[in-house]
């Protein structure tokens, strides 16, 4: 089960140093355009309080935390969506992911070349989003079309798919992201079955000025472009890197001397969770506490594939208890006594704070 946010936005917005910052995977991050030409990805582990007690309290040999994937995608330009600048090719990357953070560019600097050599984050965001409008209305009209060709089998299905693709090309057409419009769990399900690029669910990665922390003007003109349902987090892109390199002894110096409010990194990992739609559930076995992300509405197999295939496929139960309840008596044993070990099937839907063990064939 993949859990992947892909950063994308126009070359030399700093989405490679974001993703450096965020995962220390020192990804190429170079003045001038496509210098990401293969994605890049890293993995960044979610600071968990709950899982800090759980392990004070366990006392197991290892403690894992959740992590969430990032890919570092190249930069989009206009015309890509006609293959510019390798736009297939990195269009295709953002079909691959769960979520999109787009990074536009709210700094000036003259060291740092822009493609279109202008600094304006509204109008880049309106070239990448048309980009990904336009992916959206070729790929409807090749669905149209083998729809309408597997009408003369199955006409009713196939009417039934028709309407649907019309109602999203019309959107599109309109120049609506497919994530603006209020559809149903089963469309919004075929919309990422056949990889729309608009329907992801999207947030604002606001690059902004190390003299500008809080983004000034940029950050709330771009609020007011994308509206209250689009995330837009002001992140000093270019500081949080060199802060990731540093000691935390030297890393919280330089966070009070700079007057900044903490771990906006951490604020963008947590709006990522949050924007995926995910749940923390956690597992103990052979001395080892790990959490573990699934999105909301998960049922009980499904969670357990996530830890290992085998155990979805031969799921028999799962005994759960909460979070809370094992930290505030101590332990499985005093649970059991109490009649908090929950015994779940597999209607069962995972909860924040479980704390699960699976049995399976």
């Amino acid at each position: 089960m993949s859990l992947s946010l892909g950063i994308i936005g126009m070359p030399n917005v700093g989405k490679s140093t974001l993703l450096n910052a965020l995962t220390h995977a020192h990804a190429e991050a170079s003045n001038y355009p496509f210098c990401t030409i293969e994605k890049n990805v890293g993995r960044v582990a979610i600071e968990d309080p709950n899982l800090v007690a759980l392990a004070a309290v366990l006392e197991p040999k290892e403690v894992l935390p959740a992590t969430i994937e990032f890919v570092d995608i190249a930069g989009l330009v206009r015309g890509a969506s006609k293959g510019e600048g390798l736009g297939n090719k990195f269009l295709g990357h953002i079909r691959s992911v769960d979520a999109v953070a787009h990074v536009v560019r709210c700094f000036t600097d003259a060291n740092v070349a822009h493609v279109d050599g202008r600094v304006d984050p509204i109008a880049d965001l309106e070239i990448v989003d048309a980009e990904l409008l336009l992916a959206d209305l070729e790929a409807l009209d090749r669905f149209r079309e083998k729809t309408e060709k597997r009408a003369k089998a199955d006409p009713k299905e196939a009417q039934q798919d028709l309407m649907r693709i019309e109602k999203l090309a019309d959107a599109v057409k309109q120049g609506t992201p497919l994530r603006n419009l209020d559809l149903g769990e089963e469309e919004r399900g075929w919309a990422r079955e056949f990889g729309l690029l608009s329907a992801k669910p999207l947030m604002i990665v606001a690059n902004v000025d190390d003299e500008d922390l809080a983004g000034g003007g940029w950050v709330d003109k771009l609020r007011d472009s994308v509206g209250e349902r689009t995330p837009v987090l002001a992140t000093p892109v270019k500081i949080e890197a060199e802060l990731a390199e540093l000691s935390p002894e030297e890393r919280e110096t330089f966070v009070r001397d700079l007057g900044l409010e903490g771990a906006s990194l951490q604020r963008l990992v947590q709006a990522s969770r949050q924007l995926l739609g995910l749940v923390t559930f956690y597992t103990i076995a052979h001395e080892k506490l790990q959490a573990w992300l699934v999105p909301a509405g998960t049922p009980a197999p499904k969670a357990a594939g996530r830890i290992h295939t085998d155990m979805e496929r031969g799921f028999i139960r799962m005994e759960a208890m909460s979070v809370a309840d094992l930290l505030e008596h101590g332990g499985r044993a005093a649970l059991q006594k109490m009649g908090l070990v929950r015994v779940e099937g597999r209607d069962y839907v995972i909860r924040e704070g479980d704390v699960c063990e699976v049995l399976f064939n």
